[in-house]
């Protein structure tokens, strides 16, 4: 009875035999046993014929020196120690990939998912149980996909845990930073400390799904020089963990191409502001020499023709003024009166304010000394301002009595203007945008250059420009000039803000 159990345990057994090669060789992955102690293939289906490149009957035993031939060189090394290693450690499976070349000499890669089976005593110590998997086309798709990152000309990274674990060499070249010092490193570090808040909002609005068009911020290089970027982000897997994969666009040659397009706004502000007192001039000359023929009045005559005179004389400067503005140059600072600055400015809006039924209040101290100053870049800075306020007062719907205040005094070292109205005031939200670059809240009636160039012209003048405002009561404009600046405070060109204008909300990083 025993032996009749016997013998339909071995008939059952050899049946789960067949049944298993039968399905291993309808599988899409080559599968093998592999006798550790006998260095054997003891078992394979079909597909290890098509992986291999070869050609043999069905049920050969190929002993491991004939499969070591199929692996890459450089890999053959790995894949043996790699059983006995991990099962040496008290590990049951394991995975490893590594080449093979074929016949042709072409190269394959392939996953190697297996797992150890210890045997009954006295057969062998375990057999090795495994699944082939060809990656080549994975592997190749990787391969060409690192290739694109490394050659691109727009710089990526991978950030994960708040610190970057890939760059390519464009992204390193727009930092200055090698790959070395970049990997590790706090990916916040390079974006200016003024930007990093709004950074960290964009880029999750972006992971989230909420942002879909690229940011755009000021980055600092390893040199502590300033770099414009447009960047996107994703999210992605590395490593089993979320990680965020970014696309980083160096436009700094852009900003400077605005840069010079704002310089050439300046320069039309500047001339038309000039060009207008000349034309006023020109008209009281005419007046005067009018009616001093008319009259008889020679003394009347001659102050017309030196009106006439100082006119041509701010003309051609104007003109001298036109080819020099082509070129990038330094204010040209002269020392000025205070009092008398201050007192031209006003006399110049003056009669505009006033034939706009606003009241127009000035307080100017007379002994305030003197300042060195651009005269005209400066007072069409200040004009500037005024007008904007004017405006402001001649749009607000509200039924009240308009005001515009004008001050000009010295604090300690520094020359102060304040200008304010009693106009609409400005959103709070719209505050940190008004001196940017072609924004304007005038819809089509403005250009959004006259508060940008204005506060170029005060920082040329290592000055410093603030508004102050609340919707329903008003703006006030405080303008800062140091009396003796050593030297002039570098510009910068206002989008999306500005260093010293903390972005809106703030968001953690992922």
């Amino acid at each position: 009875m025993a032996e009749n159990i016997s013998v339909e345990s071995n008939g059952e057994s050899h049946k789960r035999m067949m049944d298993f090669s039968r399905l291993a060789d309808i599988s899409p992955d080559a599968i093998y046993h592999y006798d550790i102690d006998r260095r054997q293939l003891v078992f394979y289906n079909d597909r290890i014929h098509h992986l291999m490149g070869i050609s043999a009957e069905k049920g050969s035993i190929f002993a491991w020196k004939d499969v070591q031939q199929w692996i890459h060189p450089d890999d053959r090394t790995a894949v043996q120690g790699s059983f006995r290693g991990d099962i040496e450690a008290g590990r049951d499976r394991g995975q490893n990939v590594f080449r093979i070349v074929l016949p042709d000499g072409s190269i394959r890669w392939l996953c190697n998912l297996w797992i150890w089976t210890e045997c009954p005593p006295g057969k062998s110590s375990g057999i090795i149980q495994g699944f082939l998997r060809d990656q080549t086309e994975i592997h190749t798709a990787d391969s060409q996909l690192i290739q694109s990152k490394q050659k691109a000309p727009i710089g990526s990274y991978i950030v994960q845990d708040r610190v970057f674990r890939y760059v390519n060499p464009e992204f390193a070249r727009i930092t200055g930073y090698s790959e070395a010092e970049l990997i590790g490193r706090q990916s916040l570090s390079i974006v200016h400390e003024d930007y990093r808040e709004y950074v960290q909002q964009k880029a999750v609005a972006m992971l989230r799904g909420k942002q879909d068009m690229p940011y755009l911020f000021c980055a600092r290089d390893k040199f502590g020089g300033i770099r414009w970027a447009l960047e996107t982000v994703t999210s992605i897997e590395l490593g089993g963990k979320r990680g965020t994969l970014g696309y980083f666009m160096d436009i700094t040659e852009l900003r400077q191409a605005q840069d010079h397009l704002s310089s050439l706004g300046l320069m039309i502000g500047i001339i038309s502001h000039s060009l207008k007192g000349c034309l006023v001039g020109v008209d009281a000359g005419i007046y005067l020499v009018e009616s001093g023929f008319y009259r008889n009045i020679p003394a009347r005559i001659e102050e017309g023709l030196d009106v006439f005179k100082l006119m041509i004389e701010r003309i051609r400067r104007l003109v001298q003024d036109i080819l020099y503005y082509s070129k990038e140059r330094k204010p040209e600072r002269i020392v000025t009166d205070v009092w008398q600055f201050a007192r031209n400015v006003a006399n110049t809006m003056e009669t505009r304010i006033r034939a706009a039924n606003i009241q127009f209040k000035t307080d100017l101290e007379r002994e305030s000394g003197r300042v060195c100053v651009d005269v005209e870049r400066l007072r069409a800075a200040m004009i500037n301002i005024l007008e904007n306020a004017m405006e402001a007062c001649i749009d607000d719907p509200a039924p009240r009595e308009h005001v515009i205040e004008f001050s000009a005094s010295v604090r300690d070292s520094d020359l102060v203007f304040e200008i304010a109205d009693n106009g609409p005031g400005i959103d709070p939200s719209d505050i940190q945008k008004v001196f940017q670059l072609f924004y304007s809240s005038k819809g089509r009636r403005g250009t959004g250059i006259g508060l940008f160039m204005t506060r170029q012209v005060i920082q040329e003048h290592g000055g410093t420009i603030h508004v102050e405002s609340t919707p329903g009561n008003g703006s006030r404009f405080i303008v800062t000039i140091p009396l003796n600046p050593e030297k002039p405070i570098a510009t910068d060109t206002g989008m999306p803000n500005q260093p010293g204008q903390k972005p809106e909300g703030s968001i953690s990083m992922p």
